[in-house]
């Protein structure tokens, strides 16, 4: 039963070690963001919804946004669908802090953490669930209770006068 019970959950394990390892990417690639890209502020010249059906017959809303942004003194102006830049809601005359990339100032995002004590809780989730898995099911040592002493024989046992048995009781008697 254990042995089946170790290879039946490894498919959790193994999709729980994945959802652990992108959350730990866009986690770290928002920080990444914040510690080496520049800020500035651009503002909300143009916003339209749009809607899309997707080929599951889902339907999609979101916004066209156009921004203007200043870097080195240069004015440059983005456009194009919001989520790209995590951008969800706006209104024309919005001011918005972004980060560019400095290599490339046309590479915009906000870097604000969406869901973000979402991100952690499944960080701790499936992190917890497959050390846990990795420990019980594959690194834990399972060892067998210790055998009770040997007792000697009475033919061995010389000059000795009756004893009372020192022998130990198992794993759960009283002591």
């Amino acid at each position: 039963m254990f042995v089946l019970a170790r290879y039946l959950l490894m498919p959790f394990a193994l999709i729980a070690a994945i959802l652990f390892l992108m959350a730990s990417h866009i986690i770290g690639t928002a920080l990444h963001h914040q510690a080496t890209w520049q800020r500035t502020l651009a503002t909300v010249t143009d916003v339209s919804p749009y809607s899309e059906m997707q080929a599951n017959g889902l339907k999609t809303d979101g916004i066209d946004v156009a921004l203007a942004y200043v870097v080195n003194d240069v004015p440059m102006t983005w456009s194009g669908k919001g989520k790209d830049i995590g951008l969800y809601k706006a209104d024309k005359g919005d001011r918005i802090e972004f980060y560019y990339d400095p290599s490339d100032p046309s590479n915009l995002d906000t870097v604000a953490m969406k869901g973000w004590h979402g991100g952690l809780l499944l960080l701790a989730v499936t992190g917890g669930f497959v050390a846990f898995y990795a420990w019980f099911f594959w690194l834990r040592r399972r060892t067998a209770p210790p055998a009770p002493p040997m007792m000697p024989s009475a033919s061995r046992v010389s000059g000795a006068g009756p004893r009372q048995s020192s022998r130990q009781g198992g794993t759960f008697s009283r002591r």
